[in-house]
């Protein structure tokens, strides 16, 4: 009897020395249950008011530990999780991965026994790739969503971490496992937990510890424990500038990446703030105007992207905090191309069939411009447009430049040629590039001078694949800069400096760095910007090569004189970065200059070009207008083609006049107050031989005259002016409301103002 009594306990005790070990839910027979001690904590002073980064908000707190046990100091890092209501572990792990940029995990979710916890990792110096190689293939490697890369098996000892200086442990059948211990207010000690995160209900004053066992060994929680410093996901997006990212075609949606302060990137900024929203695919173009940021991709949508939620073919979203305001797929039915702020309450969206309007209030994609279409694809697509004070030039492939009266949204003129992009200079001229030209357009008469580029300067641009082109301007200095070309398909080295003032070229401004290896530095998408502020230069690389290359990708910044100040390298990625894009941070400024009040004695002109500026946007480009005027009937307001207020006395009285200044969306108006005294005729304003009738009126309004009319305004009792086009010597008037009205005509001859009553 006692034999037997001493076999059954033998065997008892070999039963459970050998039974199975649980982890995360997971029955084990390949480990033993020795293998996991009863408790593995060493004495420690630490507590939850030693905690520095807490994540989520609520009355109850956690402690979460992961402890790596890989030789990197310091080891084990410590996290707090704040919640209300219920959260399990996997709710605090899942929290703090997508709060803390540098911790990133490796999960197979939905298994019978919840989320199984691969791998974990954390990037140490904070400004490394975050990623992982599955298998040790680095022309595919797998990016974090939200902190997470997900498996769909326990593969885990595959993984391997982008950066060898990360924190990174990952392991189930042959390196090792995860072991996972918990503690709750009431416990002495941690207690292993077989149970996986997905099951660990926590309770306010818990504690989680995830515990690497390198080569299946169990080594004890430590004492020291490091409180992890707090992290900021958020820039401040007007210290720094933008680089939209076309994004990786059949992977990614487009995205933002932003360089702040002390240089630190902030990677896919929009997504961050959205939910991980993106773009559409391959997003080309972006513009901030006023306080809104426009995004244009060529397609609404990449469809092999299942990370992040695609936008459509415009984004908007706020300049300020990146929250989304809102996107279309559908932008005229064509694919993205550009976009350009017209006034406070018009856009105009370049797209490959045409240009079409933007209704900036309402948030409206509207009709098509009459003569900016036709043409396939990529045959007759837009490129860059500007907007000048007066007018809006855009390039269309094969047409031209094609230049459009924003007052009235018409073509009013196309300067024929195979052009390729097109900028302001500081001085005001437009300048537009071909193959082997520059191409001076004056901004009022739209007349041409041209100037010889040799093929060292040369300008392919690329409307197969169109970008934005590196062609740019300075906003402190009357220069012009781009990158050379080789030929149609390859970007040269070099970026080439245009003297606007001397008409000078400089072939050999800045050669990029990287060019004496086997695999070279070579500019991608826009690649070359100007900021408006500090006048730096930024170029932005990728490592030729294609494939796995240009996962590496560079930005440089150089002062005016062409010396290199700085070089930041990307986190590895298929980036494909297209257009860097700089804050507008200020409003026009009007200088003391403008008077506030003035006498007329006659036709009176202020030039509004020499009293109002911008820091960081082209004082030439500035628009101004009167917002309203309140006395027409005392003096006429118009600002002329040569932006001049120019002040024409009508009958005695006193005008109030508001002039709006608009720069690049930013507004600043004033008022001057006008006194007329009586009707002062000069040369510039008089009577000459001309009759209208009906007046009153209901309809039509007949105009005899014997000159030649050259142009015809109609403007309210407030000085509102309302467009007007003359028609065989009639102007319909059926649209205006019943009131009093002021008809200006211009002939070849003279002025004449006239009032009329609409019935």
């Amino acid at each position: 009897m006692k034999k037997f009594y001493l076999l059954t306990l033998l065997l008892f005790f070999a039963f459970f020395t050998n039974a199975q070990v649980t982890v995360q839910g997971v029955q084990r027979n390949d480990l033993k249950a020795n293998s996991i001690k009863k408790s593995q904590s060493k004495k420690s002073d630490f507590s939850l008011d030693d905690i520095v980064y807490w994540v989520g908000t609520g009355t109850n707190e956690a402690a979460f530990v992961v402890q790596w046990n890989d030789a990197k100091n310091p080891d084990a890092l410590v996290w707090g999780f704040r919640w209300n209501g219920t959260a399990t572990g996997e709710d605090m792990l899942k929290a703090i991965a997508k709060t803390d940029k540098r911790f990133f995990s490796l999960l197979y979710q939905g298994t019978q026994f919840g989320t199984a916890i691969g791998g974990l990792g954390f990037d140490r110096d904070g400004q490394g790739s975050v990623g992982l190689y599955n298998n040790g293939n680095v022309t595919y490697p797998l990016y974090p969503v939200a902190g997470i890369i997900n498996t769909t098996a326990y593969d885990f000892d595959n993984y391997t971490a982008i950066d060898a200086n990360d924190h990174w442990q990952a392991g189930w059948t042959s390196k090792g496992y995860w072991s996972y211990w918990v503690k709750d207010p009431t416990d002495i000690d941690f207690d292993y937990s077989g149970l996986g995160a997905s099951s660990r209900q926590l309770i306010n004053g818990s504690w989680d510890v995830w515990n690497y066992n390198p080569e299946f060994n169990s080594p004890d929680i430590s004492s020291t424990l490091t409180p992890v410093s707090t992290y900021s996901a958020q820039a401040d997006f007007t210290k720094g500038y933008f680089m939209v990212n076309e994004e990786w075609f059949g992977h990614t949606n487009g995205s933002v990446n932003f360089v702040g302060e002390n240089d630190q990137i902030y990677y896919r900024v929009y997504s961050e703030n959205n939910n991980n929203q993106a773009f559409g695919a391959t997003t080309q173009f972006g513009t901030i105007y006023g306080d809104k940021f426009y995004f244009i991709s060529k397609q609404a949508a990449d469809g092999g992207d299942t990370q992040y939620t695609p936008g459509g073919r415009l984004v908007i979203a706020n300049a300020t905090t990146m929250e989304k305001i809102k996107g279309f797929d559908n932008i005229g039915g064509g694919d993205g191309r550009s976009f350009v702020g017209v006034n406070d309450k018009l856009g105009y969206i370049g797209a490959s069939n045409g240009i079409f309007t933007f209704d900036i209030e309402n948030l409206q994609v509207g009709s098509v411009i009459t003569g900016t279409g036709g043409g396939s694809q990529y045959a007759g697509q837009i490129g860059n447009m500007i907007r000048t004070s007066q007018y809006v030039f855009a390039v269309k492939q094969n047409a031209g430049v094609l230049i459009i009266d924003p007052k009235t949204n018409a073509l009013v003129k196309t300067i024929s040629g195979a052009f390729h992009s097109i900028v302001q200079a500081k001085d005001g001229s437009v300048w537009a590039i071909q193959n082997q030209k520059l191409v001076n357009i004056n901004p009022t008469t739209f007349t041409t001078t041209e100037y010889a580029l040799s093929t060292a300067s040369q300008y392919l641009g690329s409307w197969g694949a169109w970008n934005a082109g590196s062609f740019t301007y300075s906003n402190q200095q009357n220069a012009l800069y781009w990158m050379n070309s080789v030929n149609a398909f390859t970007s040269g080295a070099k970026v080439i400096k245009f003297d606007v003032t001397t008409k000078t070229l400089v072939d050999n401004f800045i050669t990029i760095p990287g060019q004496d290896g086997t695999y070279k530095q070579i500019p991608y998408g826009a690649a070359l910007r100007v900021d408006p502020v500090s006048d730096r230069l930024i170029l932005n690389t990728t490592e030729s090569g294609y494939g796995a290359h240009y996962q590496k990708n560079w930005i440089h910044t150089y002062d005016n004189t062409g010396a290199l100040l700085s070089t930041k390298t990307l986190n590895d990625y298929y980036w494909f970065p297209a257009v860097t894009v700089f804050p507008d941070n200020n409003l026009p400024v009007v200088a003391s200059a403008f008077p506030t009040e003035t006498t007329l004695s006659g036709v009176m002109k202020i030039d509004l070009k020499t009293v109002v500026s911008d820091e960081d946007n082209l004082s030439s480009a500035i628009v101004k207008s009167i917002k309203s005027n309140s006395n027409p009937i005392a003096v006429l307001a118009e600002v002329n083609a040569d932006d001049e207020l120019v002040l024409t006395p009508q009958n005695a009285g006193t005008a109030n006049l508001l002039i709006s200044f608009n720069s690049n969306g930013k507004v600043v108006e004033k008022t001057l107050t006008v006194i007329s005294s009586s009707l002062a005729a000069t040369a510039d304003v008089k009577k000459i031989d001309l009759s209208i009738y009906p007046n009153p009126t209901t309809e039509i309004l007949n105009i005899k005259t014997l000159d030649k009319v050259l142009e015809v305004s109609i403007f309210d009792a407030t000085g509102k002016q309302i467009n007007a086009k003359i028609v065989n010597g009639q102007l319909n008037v059926n649209s205006l409301t019943k009131g009093n009205y002021i008809l200006r005509i211009v002939t070849n001859k003279a002025v004449y103002q006239e009032k009329f009553i609409k019935k």
